[in-house]
């Protein structure tokens, strides 16, 4: 595990993966807020959710253990994409909620090419 890495890259492939497991530890203890609000966007909520809580469980263990890293950041790779585009759609609302948005959409951009450097 991690044989390979510089001392920066471990810690910064952990750091990754130990965000993504905090912020879906958050999200699962507001189970009934996330369903609602993938229910008010259109979607089946409790469906949606497991799978993106699969998505992004599967990927962030994958990176953290340093096992099958590349099946691992394409997971959060499409978990990031799929999150963003369904919640932070900053074009379709005003002002103070739109720079707030754009804020969580630039974000996640970056988040996107930390990712793609551990590929």
């Amino acid at each position: 595990m991690y044989a390979d890495h510089s001392i920066t890259q471990a810690v910064g492939q952990a750091i990754i993966a130990i965000y993504f497991i905090w912020q879906g530890i958050k999200n699962v203890l507001l189970w009934k807020i996330n369903v609602g609000r993938l229910e008010d966007k259109g979607f089946p909520g409790t469906i949606s959710l497991t799978i993106g809580f699969i998505l992004q469980f599967t990927g962030a263990f994958l990176v953290l253990f340093d096992w099958h890293t590349q099946i691992g950041t394409i997971l959060l790779i499409i978990f990031t994409f799929l999150a963003t585009a369904i919640f932070h759609r900053y074009w379709t609302m005003t002002d103070p909620q739109r720079t707030y948005h754009f804020l969580l959409m630039s974000c996640n951009f970056c988040i996107t090419g930390a990712l793609l450097m551990l590929i």
